[in-house]
């Protein structure tokens, strides 16, 4: 169980990273990809999960959701990083959410993308600027893109992400994601999580289930 601030490790086959800037918020993970976010009310925003310490384009992702107390984002969430990329180029830095389940809308004020389906989802995408906001390499301006389903995904079922349907989605709009296999960045590899996050939640909650690499 990690309680600290800033975490990130490995748990038999699994990473997982833990961050918050505030609050009180646990994340449980065991070597079978079980995990479990807990959460108290208060004003602050936590995100964190198990899954894989870099990003792969052609990964399959498989994963089941137990309990949702209202999270503010369930999400296959994950970085990429070009050190090489100017960084007045938001591009050069780019925050990623497949959302799968969600209490906030994040379209709004987003620039919208296009719908497609993936895996019988469909799924509308949007992307978003963040100026100078706390990132895997400091504080920095970078682009966040977003995939959202027509509906949030049910829990007690298993579910599949096919993340290269996405990464055409991006960039069939010419959202390109840069390097997401690299340990470049200050903070923290370019990793791949199903993340459970809460930001100011209004109370009590918890969020758990089961992720696992479905890649054929």
């Amino acid at each position: 169980m990690i309680t600290s601030n800033h975490a990130t490790g490995h748990v038999g086959d699994f990473f997982f990273t833990h961050w918050k800037d505030g609050g009180s918020t646990s994340l449980t993970v065991d070597p079978n990809g079980e995990f479990s976010v807990t959460w108290q009310g208060g004003g602050y925003n936590y995100v964190g999960g198990p899954g894989w310490h870099y990003g792969d384009e052609n990964r399959v992702i498989g994963y089941r959701l137990n309990n949702d107390s209202g999270a503010s984002y369930i999400a296959l969430y994950g970085w990429g990083y070009d050190k090489n990329m100017p960084t007045s180029n938001p591009a050069h830095l780019v925050e990623y959410y497949i959302l799968q389940r969600w209490s906030y809308d994040p379209s709004q004020g987003a620039t919208p993308g296009k719908t497609f389906v993936s895996d019988g989802v469909e799924y509308s995408t949007y992307r978003s600027t963040r100026q100078q906001q706390p990132s895997i390499n400091g504080r920095s301006t970078f682009y966040q893109y977003w995939s959202k389903p027509a509906r949030p995904q049910a829990l007690g079922q298993d579910h599949k992400i096919i993340f290269a349907d996405h990464v055409k989605a991006w960039a069939d709009t010419g959202w390109i994601i840069p390097n997401m296999n690299n340990l470049d960045a200050s903070d923290d590899p370019t990793y791949q999580v199903m993340a459970v996050e809460v930001f100011n939640p209004g109370s009590n909650g918890t969020a758990s289930g089961r992720v696992w690499d479905e890649t054929p």
